[in-house]
């Protein structure tokens, strides 16, 4: 009697993009403005974008300006049915996301 639910800050679009393109079953929320991201403190200062715009560096006009974005932490949490945390899995690598076989170990200790 689990539910698996994504917390994205891309927008409902988007994640309805994502959840079609890798063949997703589970609920994907949107949480573009990071609100609960924040709560849960799994906010990433460190990705760098890429926006079109004039910039010059050394004198050199550049056609793509490099910029910091805020995004989540790929994360996984077990919440028992009162909201406390059970098990958190968390990369220092944004582009990690958590194994499938790991989550299901640690539903079945957390939840048996």
């Amino acid at each position: 009697d689990v539910s698996v639910i994504a917390l994205s800050k891309d927008n409902v679009a988007d994640a309805a993009v994502h959840k079609n393109r890798d063949k997703l079953s589970m609920t994907i929320l949107s949480d573009s403005n990071l609100d609960i991201i924040r709560q849960y403190g799994v906010e990433h200062h460190k990705a760098v974008e890429f926006s079109t715009g004039s910039f010059v560096l050394f004198g050199i006009p550049l056609a793509l300006v490099p910029s910091f974005k805020t995004m989540a932490i790929p994360t996984s949490l077990l919440i028992d049915e009162n909201g406390i945390i059970k098990w958190i899995d968390q990369a220092d690598d944004y582009r990690i996301r958590s194994n499938g076989d790991r989550v299901f170990q640690a539903v079945k200790k957390a939840f048996g």
